[in-house]
């Protein structure tokens, strides 16, 4: 050390010394106040309160401006719109920080110091901007995506587009520096050219493997006819994947592909129908009115669609075939009354029955194999309308009622007061007629005609589900 720097120092440490009362004095006035050469962030602060110092500390901060060019936009945005602020009390902690120390005192009167703002920011919002500001500048990326085609029969690729991302250097960092010296400043931000997290390879590879999965043909048969699953329904049973908006490897949903065999299965499947045989009262078949037919059910489904499944995974197409358990179906025989084995309806004994004779244009009740009513003349279809032949059931009656249809020109008709109606094939009735005064020929729209008492009779004869055998 040479003689001049001894002297600098003693000079120095001798000072506080050297002020005696003077110097207490000094340190109990700057004790609650900035000490002297105090400036922040540039201004001085020498003398302040904590309070004046805050005080100040805030204005500043709220009335800082930050000028952002990014592309052809300019904005000018406080520190809290950048996602930064300065924390008031920490900077305040600083800048009082040197009244702790006795040597501070001292050395204030000699050497200035400047402290910085402290700041703090929040991260997602500082995030936000970059990403608006990429978003002004039009230079948005967009990973490359996959998904199925219009018509969902298969995977296609929409293709990356790259983008750009802030340079931290001409924002955050410039910003950053600002709300530091609490000084307002402008940032021209600089993009960085930013690579899709997705490329469209990359999504292309993986949409060739969905494909791939959804290529082959795959068919189920119910022993007869084969159900083939369309494009779309394949595409569908396809999962891909995303972690962190990458797509992975798309797998097979097997849950859904069982759904699709266990559908086929339930239209496979057929509940057993009992037939119904005449007989007669010795037990002889008769005649069979209903066949019998065994049912069905699938026994094999969950196998076909683990087969299914299997092939798909494997690139290969596959045709399988349902089995069965057989449910056997049985006979039901009712026993046809004697004497009404060749008659147009084979009755049971006490059965109520109607006989419309369209060869003689007549009527007749039955109870059984026993006539009850008629033969009775009646009136049955025209050539160009004529009535059914067949076996029917009495299903709707009507005592009045008005009748309307159409006539075989195509022209309409309508008859009033209609009584005494029995219905047994859509809209064909017995019925009375009383606009006709002879019975026994063909000329009604289908209808059988009778005269008024007549139709009563077999109106109050005949309940519903009352058999009405119709021949020739």
């Amino acid at each position: 050390m040479n003689k001049r720097s001894k002297v600098l120092l003693t000079a120095a440490v001798a000072i506080p010394m050297a002020l005696g009362g003077v110097g207490t004095a000094y340190a109990a006035h700057y004790q609650d106040r900035a000490l002297p050469g105090s400036t922040l962030a540039g201004q001085p602060v020498a003398g302040m309160t904590r309070d004046e110092v805050a005080a100040s500390v805030r204005e500043r901060a709220t009335d800082l401006r930050v000028e952002v060019h990014a592309g052809t936009d300019t904005s000018r945005r406080s520190l809290a719109d950048l996602g930064y602020s300065v924390d008031v009390d920490a900077t305040v902690d600083a800048v009082f920080a040197a009244n702790r120390s006795w040597s501070s005192y001292a050395t204030s009167l000699v050497t200035p110091r400047d402290i910085d703002a402290v700041v703090t920011s929040d991260d997602s919002r500082i995030a936000a901007v970059a990403t608006q500001l990429v978003a002004t500048a039009g230079k948005v990326g967009k990973d490359a995506g996959v998904g199925l085609n219009r018509g969902k029969t298969s995977f296609v690729v929409s293709p990356a587009v790259a983008g750009a991302t802030v340079d931290p250097a001409s924002f955050q960092d410039v910003v950053e520096q600002a709300a530091t010296d609490l000084r307002p400043t402008t940032a021209t931000v600089r993009f960085v050219t930013l690579d899709p997290a997705v490329t469209t390879a990359a999504a292309q590879k993986v949409a060739d493997a969905a494909n791939a999965l959804v290529s082959h043909r795959v068919s189920v048969s119910d022993g007869q006819q084969p159900r083939v699953a369309d494009a779309a329904l394949k595409a569908s049973w396809v999962t891909i994947p995303v972690t962190d908006g990458v797509p992975g490897t798309p797998t097979l949903d097997a849950a859904k592909v069982r759904t699709w065999v266990d559908s086929l299965a339930a239209d496979a499947k057929s509940e057993p129908s009992d037939g119904l045989r005449n007989v007669s009262a010795a037990g002889a078949v008769l005649s069979v009115v209903d066949q019998r037919h065994d049912g069905r059910v699938v026994t094999n489904g969950p196998a076909v669609a683990k087969a299914a499944l299997a092939a798909m995974a494997a690139g290969k197409s596959y045709s399988g075939t349902f089995t069965y358990d057989i449910i056997a179906a049985s006979w039901k025989d009712r026993t046809v009354a004697v004497g009404a084995e060749k008659l147009a309806y084979p009755a049971a004994d006490g059965e109520k029955w109607i006989e419309v004779d369209l060869g003689s244009h007549t009527m007749t009740a039955y109870v059984g194999a026993s006539v009850v009513y008629g033969p009775v003349a009646m009136v049955n279809g025209a050539p160009k309308t004529p009535t059914r032949v067949g076996t029917f059931h009495v299903y709707y009656k009507n005592p009045l009622m008005t009748m309307r249809g159409s006539n075989a020109d195509g022209s309409d008709y309508e008859t009033p007061d209609v009584p005494w109606s029995s219905f047994f094939d859509g809209g064909i009735a017995l019925h009375g007629a009383y606009w006709r005064s002879t019975f026994g020929y063909a000329a009604s729209h289908g209808c059988v005609n009778l005269p008024v008492p007549v139709a009563k009779w077999v109106y109050d004869f005949a309940p519903i589900g009352t058999p009405v055998a119709v021949h020739s």
